[in-house]
């Protein structure tokens, strides 16, 4: 299955602009004793998954395990050309 790119064309100072939107990552963050943290990733994640679909599945898979959920990230990246 290959990962979804958007793509879109923007006008910046008179001239088109594209954006494009590669796919992410989703990292649910454990809290451990000691005031430690564990970071668990899920890779390739859709530029079009919406943040509430990406917050039920961190928690969804935080309750699969035993540690404590301290946080639930959307990491992105987005590239520019002219």
């Amino acid at each position: 299955m290959r990962a979804i790119t958007l793509t879109q064309n923007l006008m910046h100072g008179g001239a088109y602009m594209t954006v494009i939107e590669r796919p992410g990552r989703l990292e649910i963050i454990f809290s451990l004793p000691d005031d430690k943290r564990r970071t668990e990733s899920v890779l390739n994640i859709r530029p079009t998954a919406t943040d509430n679909d990406l917050y039920d599945i961190g928690v969804a898979i935080s309750n699969l395990l035993a540690d404590t959920l301290y946080e639930i990230r959307r990491t992105s990246s987005k590239a520019y050309a002219a």
